[in-house]
């Protein structure tokens, strides 16, 4: 078993736990902005300095420290909001447990996850007041076992029509915040002599899935402190360095990444929505952003769409060997000769990191053409979460970087040959303590040497990077005894042009075999550019031409894993809020439509799955 860590690139502060950690950064970037933000795209951009930012989370805490919730579970659902980081930030420095929900779960799953947590508070965005009425309703009737005892609503004021906070148990935030800073005022300073245990398990997050299949993972300050030191020590963040938020902030890649932009004095730009990415980069002017491939393959399409219209392909694919040779001498002009495109993207963005899944290397070498650090980032909300991520010093394609300092990766596996194939285990101060009420599922996650075991299939190279091969629960097990790996074959029919997304799996042939299927989601205009048409295709064009991409396809791959059967759709995939597909969900729904037609795959191979 070949073991590798990695080494420090910069230099970084240690903190001992996350209050320590957001003090230090209030205190020492104290006039700078820490947020920029809108309660809605249609206002006035709203800025809050570190010392705003600190001064609100020391009148919360204290609040939490002088009411009978200190020390007790708290909730945190909502979209990312300045008051959502305050809201957690003081939770967790008044070593109370928090407990970050999943905004958009539906009531039920909610409850039972308020339930399964027993959290006694919770703070909430205006979106979900009448998700917390009916809460407060069913607890009163008894129907339900969630014990919230207090409700509070980060923005009142945004609340809608004949919406209100009635009854006691609902209360605004700023009330709280007010209570508190007048207690300070009186010379309460149990704020900053709290102890903080950094090594007990003082957040329950919940993974992605079902509330009944989903596990709390039990994470210390430790943990983060830890995971944040280890980025700081990797990449380079700036004070006064904006950076793009738009991940769910329930999810600990954005959540930790958030605390790593806010140690080192970065600006947090708060997106307004998908529907509005391409405006906020333009007024907000990001250097960084971190985020997933959906996004940027997205973002670059635009990109893309606009160099056609201009006419300027052919000038930029003149234009970007000659930036290349120039960079070799020394000479990096890429900035300068590609400013109309970094434009689109703000001007000034110079560091993309992205997580939560593979993606083409054509988007990778695109923007890194265009003057943009493009780096790929790994790990999970076990690990706190990163393991390893590209960087300037060793960016290796197809993989996702070696592991960061202070982290410990191997493949378990007996075999010794290079590039052996394997589970990717690890070990650090980033691992959880395990997993919440779940014994057992905590002893097979983490072995008795203290390894994590990711889940994940892959390999490590002669750089030390780690390769990513597929997920161990979504590998295809062949009738030969041969294995396949989706996200592999995923990976190159997702080259082809007009298909977005791609969704493979194996299905039952109905002769007692499995046979390598696959879902392809399309851009229908895409498709018909490709065709030289002036307008969308009809199905048959579509059919005809996908047809001749998948026998490419094939043959770049060896017989056992070639792709038998496909379906193409223009319905998004189901996924979850971090935007990975829900694989269960998303094969369970392609075949049940299916088989409610009376047909098999075969039947619909090459079809339009929307019109079966």
């Amino acid at each position: 078993m070949r073991e590798v860590t990695g080494t420090a690139i910069y230099k970084a502060e240690y903190h001992e736990n996350i209050r320590e950690l957001t003090m230090n950064a209030c205190e020492k970037h104290a006039a700078l902005d820490a947020f920029i933000f809108r309660r809605n795209p249609k206002e006035a951009e709203i800025h809050k300095t570190f010392h705003e930012y600190g001064e609100d989370i020391k009148s919360l805490g204290t609040y939490i420290l002088n009411s009978k919730f200190k020390g007790e579970r708290i909730a945190v659902v909502g979209a990312n909001s300045y008051e959502w980081f305050v809201s957690y930030n003081a939770i967790l420095s008044t070593d109370s447990i928090g407990v970050p929900l999943d905004r958009m779960l539906p009531e039920d799953e909610l409850i039972a996850l308020l339930e399964r947590s027993q959290a006694k508070l919770i703070f909430y965005q205006q979106k979900h007041h009448a998700m917390m009425v009916s809460v407060s309703a069913k607890q009163k009737e008894g129907t339900i076992k969630s014990c919230v005892e207090k409700f509070v609503c980060m923005y009142p004021d945004g609340l809608g029509k004949g919406e209100s906070l009635e009854g006691d148990e609902f209360v605004d935030f700023y009330d709280l915040v007010n209570e508190g800073k007048a207690l300070r005022e009186k010379g309460d300073n149990s704020f900053m002599t709290t102890p903080i245990d950094a090594d007990t398990p003082r957040i329950i997050l919940f993974t992605s899935g079902t509330t009944s299949m989903s596990k709390g993972v039990l994470l210390t300050h430790r943990n983060i402190c830890s995971n944040v030191y280890y980025i700081a020590q990797t990449l380079l963040v700036m004070p006064g360095d904006r950076a793009f938020s738009i991940l769910p902030l329930h999810h600990t890649f954005e959540n930790t990444c958030d605390f790593f932009i806010l140690s080192a004095g970065g600006c947090l730009c708060l997106s307004d929505g998908l529907r509005y990415i391409v405006k906020n980069l333009k007024e907000w002017h990001p250097e960084v952003c971190i985020s997933v491939p959906l996004l940027y393959e997205n973002i670059y399409s635009k990109i893309e769409e606009g160099i056609k219209a201009s006419g300027k392909e052919k000038l930029i694919s003149v234009m970007v060997p000659v930036t290349k040779f120039l960079k070799r001498f020394g000479l990096d002009v890429r900035r300068a000769v590609f400013k109309e495109i970094l434009d689109n993207l703000g001007g000034d963005m110079r560091m993309i990191v992205i997580g939560g899944a593979g993606i083409d290397k054509r988007y990778i070498d695109a923007f890194t053409n265009f003057g943009i650090d493009f780096f790929m980032g790994y790990g999970l909300t076990e690990t706190s979460p990163v393991i390893s991520t590209t960087n300037e010093v060793c960016n290796v394609h197809g993989s996702v970087g070696r592991p960061m300092v202070g982290i410990t990766a191997a493949i378990d596996t007996d075999e010794t040959s290079p590039n052996a194939i394997g589970e990717i285990i690890t070990k650090s101060d980033c691992v959880m303590k395990g997993y919440f009420e779940n014994e057992e599922a905590t002893r097979e996650a983490i072995d008795a040497d203290g390894w994590f075991h990711t889940g994940d299939m892959g390999y490590i190279d002669k750089t030390g990077s780690i390769h990513i091969t597929g997920r161990v629960k979504s590998m295809i097990v062949l009738t030969s005894g041969k294995k396949a790996f989706p996200e592999e074959i995923e990976a190159l029919i997702a080259e082809i042009k007009g298909v977005t997304e791609v969704f493979v799996w194996g299905a039952d042939n109905g002769r007692g075999a499995i046979d390598i299927s696959a879902k392809l989601l399309i851009d229908r205009s895409a498709i018909g550019k490709e065709l030289g048409l002036e307008r969308d295709p009809e199905d048959s064009a579509v059919a005809e031409y996908l047809d001749n991409q998948m026998r490419t396809v094939n043959h770049k791959m060896p017989s056992y894993k070639i792709v038998h059967n496909y379906v193409y759709s223009e319905t998004d995939m189901i996924k979850t809020t971090t935007l990975k597909i829900k694989r269960p969900k998303e094969q369970e729904a392609i075949e049940s439509k299916i088989a409610a037609a009376g047909l098999s795959i075969r039947d619909v191979n090459g079809k339009n799955l929307d019109r079966i």
